[in-house]
C-alpha cells in the first residue's frame, strides 16, 4: 500500500485562552500533554486523563485516537471534555464546534465527531477542554489472587461497594513483574493482580483502602499491599505506560463487555501473552511474546483469541506492531458499529480520501 505524509502539528502548542475560575482552557492541538499538564497543575487543576508517552502525545493526538486510561471508569473519556474545537477539513475549509464556555451546547456536535476518528475526517487545530481540581490524595492497593475466576468475584463485588474507586486494573503475572519493576516497588506479582486506586481527600482514601481490603477478604487474596503518595505515582504511572512502552513485536486490544474479559484474559494467558486491562471497562491490551517471531504466528494467535470474543458485543485490534506487519495485519477484526454512516461523513468532509485514507480501505480480515 501507499504509505501516507506525515503532518506534524508541534508548532501548533500555544494557549489561547485560560479562565482559571472557570476550569476551562483553549490551546493549540500541538500542545504536548506534559506541558498542559503542567500548566493546569500549577493551579491546582487538571486534565483526568492517563496518556502514555505525554512528553510526545499531542492533546489533538489524544482527541484523534480517543486515548484513556483506567481512570476513565470515574471521571471518562475525553470525548467528556472537549467543550470546543477548530479544524480544518479535506477540502481545506476551516470549521468550528462548540465554544469556549461549558454550556454551549447550540446546533450539531460535530466536533465530538472528532473524537476516535484518527485523523480521516480533519486535522484538529484548536481545543477547548474543561478541566477538574486535583484530587489531595491517592493511594492503590495491590490484591494478588490464584485464579481469574477469584478475580471475576471480586470484580462483580465493586458494583456493590461501598467505596469508589477511580481505578480498577487488572494485570497477569507477566504484566505485573514488568509494571512492578517499572514503578521500582517489590510487590508480589506471582499470580493474578487487581489494583484498586482512589483519589480524594486523605482521609476518605485511607477509608476506602481499608474498606476494599475487608469487602475482598471474603476472596482470599494471596496477599494485599497499600502503595501511597509518591510510590503510588510511581506505580500509576508504570501502569499507564506499559501499554505502549513493550519492546514485545505486537500489542493488540481488545474492547469487550466487562463480564466476558475473564474469558479473554485466560486464552491470552494460556498463550503466554501479558495482558494488562483497564478491568472496570472491559479494555485489555495485550503484549505478543517475542517468541512470535513470525507474520503467521501472530496471525494464529489472533485466530485462537477471536473465538473468545462475540463479534456483537466486543472486538479485537492492533495497537502497535512491526510496520512491514501493519498492511497484513487487522485495524479491526470486524466492521465497526456505524461503519456506513462513518463513511458518509468522510464523503463529506474529504471527498477526496487526502486525510488518512488508508483506515477505509478494505478491513483487513484473520
Amino acid at each position: 500500500s501507499q504509505t501516507g505524509i506525515q503532518l506534524c502539528t508541534s508548532q501548533l502548542n500555544r494557549i489561547v485562552d485560560y479562565p482559571v475560575k472557570d476550569l476551562t482552557i483553549t490551546v493549540e492541538a500541538g500542545m504536548r500533554i506534559d506541558e498542559l499538564t503542567k500548566i493546569v497543575s500549577a493551579e491546582g487543576q487538571r486534565l483526568p486523563l492517563d496518556v502514555p508517552q505525554s512528553n510526545r502525545a499531542t492533546i489533538g493526538g489524544v482527541i484523534a485516537t480517543n486515548t484513556s486510561g483506567s481512570k476513565r471508569f470515574s471521571y471518562g473519556t475525553i470525548r467528556d471534555y472537549v467543550i470546543g474545537i477548530s479544524a480544518i477539513d479535506g477540502r481545506g475549509n476551516l470549521f468550528k464546534s462548540g465554544g469556549r464556555v461549558v454550556k454551549n451546547v447550540a446546533g450539531y456536535d460535530l466536533g465530538k465527531m472528532l473524537v476516535g476518528s484518527l485523523g480521516t475526517l480533519a486535522v484538529i487545530s484548536q481545543v477547548s477542554l474543561n478541566l477538574r481540581p486535583k484530587p489531595q490524595s491517592m493511594s492503590m492497593v495491590w490484591f494478588q489472587f490464584d485464579s481469574c475466576q477469584t478475580v471475576d468475584q471480586a470484580l462483580e463485588a465493586i458494583v456493590t461497594s461501598g467505596t469508589r474507586p477511580t481505578a480498577v486494573e487488572y494485570c497477569n503475572a507477566k504484566a505485573a513483574r514488568q509494571i512492578a519493576a517499572e514503578a521500582r516497588l517489590e510487590l508480589p506479582a506471582d499470580h493474578h493482580i487487581l489494583c484498586v486506586c482512589y483519589e480524594g481527600p486523605e482521609n476518605e482514601v485511607n477509608w476506602q483502602t481499608t474498606q476494599i481490603a475487608a469487602e475482598w477478604n471474603q476472596y482470599s487474596p494471596l496477599s494485599v499491599q497499600t502503595v501511597e503518595t509518591e510510590e503510588a505515582t510511581r506505580l500509576y504511572n508504570a501502569f499507564t505506560e506499559y501499554q505502549t512502552s513493550s519492546d514485545d513485536p505486537v500489542t493488540l486490544k481488545a474492547v469487550l463487555l466487562p463480564s466476558q474479559m475473564i474469558k479473554f484474559i485466560e486464552k491470552a494467558t494460556q498463550l503466554n501473552i501479558a495482558v494488562q486491562a483497564h478491568a472496570a471497562d472491559g479494555i485489555v491490551f495485550g503484549h505478543l511474546p517475542d517468541s512470535a517471531s513470525s507474520l503467521d504466528e501472530v496471525q494464529q494467535i489472533f485466530k485462537e483469541l477471536k473465538t473468545t470474543i462475540d463479534p456483537k458485543t466486543g472486538y479485537l485490534n492492533i495497537y502497535q506492531c512491526e510496520s512491514d506487519w501493519s498492511d497484513s495485519l487487522p485495524l479491526f477484526c470486524s466492521p465497526p458499529a456505524g461503519w456506513e454512516l462513518m463513511k458518509q461523513f468522510k464523503n463529506a468532509l474529504d471527498p477526496e480520501h487526502l486525510l488518512n485514507s488508508q483506515r477505509f480501505n478494505e478491513l483487513v480480515e484473520i
